[in-house]
């Protein structure tokens, strides 16, 4: 049986690792391994794999030099070019982000079927995550897990725009800026901080107050 894994990271001797690791599988597997160490080369390996089942999984670091070429600012970015060109590929994201409102997209829009914080799993977690996936299975670390039991009521309130409300008000963005940047109306704007608000039981306070409790609760 042989099992072909496409590895992004920028870092060879993390991909090295990976591949040592993958190696001592208990499925009897052999490992092949097309590494990708720029967006751009895993793009171009994703387009030129994309008339055959290529890879059976693809593991995906957060964490990657911009590339401009197609518009790919981390590896996240890279998720629509999997499905797109490898639809019947496992995924696994692998990030060294806790941020809350980080992990709630990736969680919500990757469909990941691993999505690992690396402070959370040791080399023998990750091989179990890895032959769990090519069996069908799925795996979230621990931080990831405890985010998910709060996301059915947390993504009502904190949707996609809203975190990136609150992600250009921690950057000191005032509202013509935000309004601009996400095409809504002062108004609608002032509706949405109003919930956060609620949300966040602040009785009485402004942006500052938005992104204090945002970060003490790990949101940014």
């Amino acid at each position: 049986m042989t099992i072909n894994v496409l590895i992004v990271d920028d870092h060879k001797l993390i991909i090295e690792g990976y591949k040592t690791i993958f190696s001592n599988n208990r499925l009897g597997a052999e490992i092949v391994v097309s590494e990708a160490t720029t967006a751009t080369q895993a793009v171009e390996i994703l387009k030129a794999s994309a008339s055959e089942k290529a890879f059976d999984i693809v593991i995906l670091d957060y964490t990657l030099p911009v590339c401009e070429t197609y518009h790919i600012q981390n590896g996240f970015d890279l998720v629509h070019y999997v499905r797109t060109y490898q639809p019947l590929a496992k995924l696994m994201i692998l990030t060294s982000h806790s941020e809350a409102l980080i992990l709630y997209r990736v969680i919500m829009e990757s469909r990941a079927e691993a999505i690992m914080i690396k402070s959370d799993f040791s080399s023998m977690e990750l091989l179990d995550a890895f032959e769990n996936v090519y069996q069908g299975g799925t795996c979230y670390t621990k931080t990831v897990a405890a985010l998910k039991q709060q996301l059915n009521a947390d993504y009502k309130v904190l949707d996609g725009i809203n975190r990136q409300m609150i992600a250009m008000l921690a950057q000191g963005f005032k509202t013509r800026y935000i309004m601009d940047q996400l095409g809504l109306s002062k108004s609608a704007i002032d509706k949405r901080k109003a919930l956060i608000r609620e949300y966040f039981a602040i009785e009485k306070g402004n942006d500052e107050t938005i992104v204090q409790i945002a970060r003490e609760r790990g949101y940014i």
